[in-house]
């Protein structure tokens, strides 16, 4: 396994309200880290930022959460979290999970093997979305293709019923 130590520095914290009965909450924490990357003899050290927004009322819905780095150039992104509203029981549960997205992503190390019970659920994920572009574009197609079998049964009829018309040559054209 990996070397990765965190040490908290210190932590900020505040609330907002969208309207009266949706309070938001933002945490900001700096970390301390130490880490050895795989083969190096001396370790790295750097600060991480970690910033969470949350709503903790009935129950914890983790909204959002941004990974930086300090660098010489400043903070720089890391990662965000944008996945499962409703992963994590607590704040420290959801800061730990950004924790150990860092630790995977600055050793290259897959999430699994940093946190064991981490499982990739990509299959959920992907069915709670109720359309794609692919299935919203076919379905679209099958539309315009009933339309347009509708249109020509009709443009058909109106040609058999007006040969002997030509008052009604104007029907015939299709303004398309």
């Amino acid at each position: 396994m990996s070397e990765f130590k965190t040490r908290l520095l210190y932590s900020q914290k505040t609330a907002a309200v969208i309207n009266e009965e949706e309070p938001v909450t933002v945490s900001s924490t700096i970390y301390a880290v130490k880490f050895l990357y795989p083969g190096a003899s001396q370790s790295t050290t750097g600060r991480i930022r970690i910033t969470c927004t949350y709503r903790d009322t009935d129950q914890f819905e983790a909204h959002a959460g941004v990974i930086e780095r300090w660098t010489d150039k400043g903070w720089i992104l890391m990662d965000d979290y944008t996945d499962e509203v409703l992963a994590f029981h607590s704040e420290d549960e959801f800061r730990k999970r950004l924790l150990d997205y860092s630790h995977a992503f600055i050793l290259g190390i897959p999430l699994f093997m940093v946190d064991k019970d981490y499982t990739p659920e990509l299959t959920s994920t992907l069915t709670s979305r109720n359309s794609t572009p692919k299935k919203m574009f076919d379905n679209e197609l099958k539309e315009n293709k009933k339309a347009k079998e509708t249109k020509q049964k009709k443009d058909s009829y109106n040609k058999n019923q007006s040969k002997d018309s030509d008052a009604d040559d104007d029907d015939d054209i299709d303004w398309l």
